[in-house]
């Protein structure tokens, strides 16, 4: 038999019901919806889960107010979304001096330019682990051939 996992973002509605209609109802629901046989274990995630508080005294959940200290810091859920890489990657593009952005395009090309000439006289074969260079063209173009 699968085993079936309760995703955290059901666990405001399973928190109401649990509210209005205490734990039975919320055991009944997950046996019957889910086929769980030990629905416990989902009550302990929902309690040890830092979006609500459970008061005992009560037998209640209360969802955690969020300061604006909690802000700062971002949570597990939110940096396996991507979406703070995102933000942050847009924000160090745009932060960028787009100076400094043209002048590595350009030697970037330049670096592109020397390596497809250096192409034109040098090959190399990597299965033989061997390199090849046509002397006869590099002379006819004008370079010298110093060896050591």
């Amino acid at each position: 038999m699968a085993r079936v996992v309760i995703p955290d973002s059901m666990f405001p509605e399973l928190v109401e019901l649990y509210n209005n209609e205490g734990k039975i109802a919320v055991y009944d629901l997950l046996r019957s919806q889910y086929g769980m046989k030990h629905p416990y274990f989902v009550l302990q995630r929902i309690k040890s889960c830092d979006k609500f508080d459970y008061d005992a005294e009560t037998d209640r959940f209360a969802v955690k107010s969020i300061s604006d200290a909690d802000d700062v810091f971002i949570g597990l859920d939110e940096l396996c979304s991507g979406q703070i890489i995102e933000k942050c990657h847009d924000a160090c593009i745009s932060s960028i001096d787009p100076r400094n952005a043209e002048m590595e395009k350009l030697v970037n090309e330049l670096i592109n330019d020397r390596l497809l000439t250096l192409s034109r006289y040098i090959t190399m074969d990597s299965a033989s682990r061997t390199i090849l260079i046509d002397q006869t063209l590099l002379s006819e173009d004008g370079y010298r051939i110093i060896s050591h």
